[in-house]
């Protein structure tokens, strides 16, 4: 199946034909739209005071064509940008004839099959009339703290269908003429287990769009609406030229990368995540078709999230310096079968889609993007190693220390380290990818609404992938529950046994989810004797097994639980990295020195300080053990006055002969292959499957293996890849 990613409206109503508007009035509407989408952000904050609105910034606004066709998004959370603009065009389709759509009226929906990414993220429009007249529409969608289902967050990690999940709605009206509809507000609410921050949340939702409302109206009576639809027309044609534009200079090529989902919680098996990006003129294809079939647990995302992880990778990636909107979707097209993990069929279950095989959407898509832009002189800054591989879900309910029934999302798994770049180290607890403004839990107001104390929050060393660029760090946490009662902590997450942070161009993966619980601690026996402890190595106690996908898990009084995130990969070969650079690592604690010995080749004197002579003998002993590892294919000789043609990454470049033949070769010179054949198959190879060797990390999936990949001339290590074991050689990178 072919899906045209930009889902043209079957009524027709598309963008306005743009004829003249002066420069400074364009400019003016341009940055009061953005203006209105702030605005918006700003209303349903005020209103909401939600942890995942206010702290995680887990919401997103904007506005959109008669069509659906996005406008203007707000920078907060880009998952939701497409699956806004979904919701609108479902709610056309589904009422434009009944229940109509008139001046006044608002749509909820939270359905997955009709715009929501889960149930859990609610998204409200509200179609614009001005002289009685559809000019636009605006939304807002928020995560809600609770829809139903059998888990309190409604992460239904139980669930084999999506009937298990809880309430979903299809469009429906929710605001009629102007007022609330009681009996569509009554029956949500009946569906929620945290009824009165739910209230809360929906009727920011609400504000946000009497906000735009307004704003949007005023602006058309001050401006006239023509001139209006001609701007939000204007910015889409721009955003669309800006893209073509970028994409013409970059090479036509093949890029391919498979992320993994390793779900040891029930279902024992590990699922593929599989991209085929192609790149041909000015269009990008991205062809997820061979992508594990959907599976009988709530990790599937549907259409709906399989478009939010696109969407989360091109704009950040491709579109740094365009208007995001809809024109940055037109040179796209997306092909993906549906039944498959990341586009699944009712009834599916798909509660945690989001973070699951929709987040490896993202992953995938913002691989092969930078492995693209690694084919550009020009454009190589702008590529990165991954960033955090995806969060480790941590939902906690029960009765507080006010005697209050409450549901907590922990955020504390949002201040993840990014991916690292050719021209520097990722930034330490930079985010998620997908949330462009950021923010993560107040200690103060967490411990305040919930029966929990911070023990020790902070930078986590040996979390940032090695490289010659190093990853971000991520944080860690360290919490004592401290009084509370009937206290159950929900905690699943991918990233358990598969590093999804992974490095490119030889750079090392960041570390994977680690969680550890420590029942019944002596933590209490500690503070009552002055002690603070501040790691979880240093709290006595039961320590249960830890599962990635745990589940419910009851805790009480006492117990202590640590947690650990995946972080940013690196970028290119460890043992490249300066000694000066990793000098000032090892003094900000940012790697240990067993680190800098294990993964960067360095050799510490007794004071732990770097021998710089003997750890440049020590990598030149590395790199000559590379250079005998074994090949499949012997390296092709280049011939003489070859001209470089371009990078292909950072290690590697394509040449020319004379007679215009083209080949691959090291920066070293070294040859490896014939332009359009796999170079990894002519590169020395090692296999192995200690994945503590390479990464923060102790566990790996049985069906996976690490191949490291080296240059046979100069032992500089081109890749390291996580790749199904026994499977074919990855062409990764194959230009036309």
């Amino acid at each position: 199946m072919t899906v045209d990613a930009t889902m043209t409206n079957p009524a027709g109503n598309g963008p306005a034909a743009v004829t003249d508007v002066d420069p400074v009035t364009f400019e003016v509407i341009r940055h009061r739209l953005l203006a209105i989408t702030d605005e918006q952000g700003a209303t349903l904050a005020a209103i909401s005071g939600s942890p995942h609105v206010v702290n995680a910034n887990d919401f997103n606004v904007g506005l959109y064509l008669p069509d659906g066709s996005v406008a203007a998004m707000g920078r907060t959370i880009l998952l939701h940008s497409a699956s806004m603009a979904l919701i609108t065009r479902h709610v056309i389709t589904d009422c434009a004839e009944n229940p109509g759509i008139e001046p006044g009226d608002m749509f909820v929906v939270n359905n997955p099959w009709k715009g929501s990414i889960h149930a859990q993220d609610m998204g409200v429009v509200a179609p614009i009339f001005v002289d009685g007249e559809l000019l636009a529409w605006t939304g807002a969608m928020c995560h809600m703290p609770d829809v139903g289902g059998s888990r309190p967050g409604s992460f239904c990690n139980d669930a084999t269908e999506c009937y298990q999940e809880g309430l979903q709605l299809p469009p429906t009206k929710l605001v009629e003429a102007g007022e609330i509809r009681s009996d569509v507000w009554n029956l949500i609410m009946a569906h929620t287990r945290a009824a009165a921050a739910f209230k809360l949340d929906l009727r920011g939702l609400i504000g946000a769009n009497h906000t735009a409302v307004r704003a949007m109206t005023q602006l058309a009576q001050r401006y006239g609406a023509d001139t209006v639809r001609q701007v939000m027309a204007g910015l889409i044609e721009l955003s669309e030229r800006r893209l073509r534009q970028r994409l013409r200079s970059l090479p036509d090529a093949t890029v391919r990368s498979t992320a993994y989902l390793d779900n040891d919680g029930g279902l024992n098996e590990t699922y593929d995540v599989s991209l085929t990006l192609t790149k041909a003129g000015e269009t990008l294809t991205f062809d997820y078709s061979e992508s594990s079939p959907q599976v009988p647990g709530y990790i599937n995302c549907t259409f709906s999230g399989l478009m939010a992880g696109i969407n989360a990778a091109l704009l950040p990636s491709l579109a740094f310096d365009a208007p995001w909107n809809e024109g940055l979707l037109h040179p796209v097209e997306v092909v993906c079968p549906e039944g498959r993990i990341c586009n699944a069929t009712q009834p599916a279950a798909v509660s945690g889609g989001a973070l699951e095989a929709g987040w490896l959407v993202e992953m995938t898509a913002v691989e092969c993007l930078s492995k693209l832009l690694a084919c550009s002189d020009e454009l190589m800054g702008e590529a990165q190693a991954l960033p955090a591989g995806g969060p480790d879900q941590f939902v906690l309910s029960g009765v507080n220390t006010h005697g209050e029934r409450f549901t907590h999302v922990m955020l504390d798994c949002l201040a993840t380290g990014g991916g690292a770049y050719e021209h520097r180290d990722g930034v330490w607890t930079q985010g998620q990818h997908n949330i462009e403004r950021q923010r993560v839990s107040n200690a103060e107001s967490m411990e305040l609404e919930t029966p929990m104390l911070y023990l020790w929050r902070g930078l986590v060393t040996d979390s940032g992938g090695a490289g010659r660029r190093r990853g971000g760090q991520s944080m860690g946490s360290v919490y004592l529950v401290h009084g509370g009662a009937e206290l159950k902590a929900m905690c699943n997450g991918h990233g358990w046994e598969v590093p999804n942070s992974v490095g490119v161009f030889g750079g090392y993966p960041g570390t994977q989810n680690i969680r550890e619980l420590v029942r019944a601690s002596n933590t209490h026996d500690q503070l009552a004797s002055g002690r603070i402890p501040g790691a979880v190595a240093e709290v006595d106690g039961e320590r249960p097994v830890m599962r990635g996908r745990q589940g419910m898990v009851p805790i009480a009084s006492g117990d202590v639980i640590s947690t650990i995130h995946q972080s940013g990969g690196g970028w290119g070969d460890p043992l490249a990295r300066p000694v000066v650079d990793l000098r000032r690592d090892l003094d900000d604690a940012a790697v240990s020195p067993d680190a800098a010995v294990r993964l960067y080749g360095a050799v510490l004197t007794d004071d732990g300080r770097i021998d710089d002579d003997a750890t440049e003998k020590r990598r030149d002993e590395i790199r000559a053990t590379r250079r005998g590892w074994p090949a499949a294919r012997p390296p092709v000789p280049i011939p003489d006055g070859v001209n470089r043609v371009g990078p292909l990454g950072a290690g590697l470049e394509l040449v020319a002969a004379p007679d215009g033949e083209r080949f691959v070769r090291c920066t070293c010179w070294q040859g490896l292959c014939r332009a359009g054949d796999p170079w990894r198959e002519h590169a020395g190879l090692q296999v192995g499957t200690d994945v503590h060797e390479v990464s923060m990390a102790t566990r790996f999936s049985a069906q996976l293996e690490l191949r490291s990949y080296a240059c046979p001339g100069c032992g500089a290590l081109l890749a390291m890849d996580v790749a199904r074991t026994g499977s074919p050689v990855v062409h990764d990178v194959e230009l036309m």
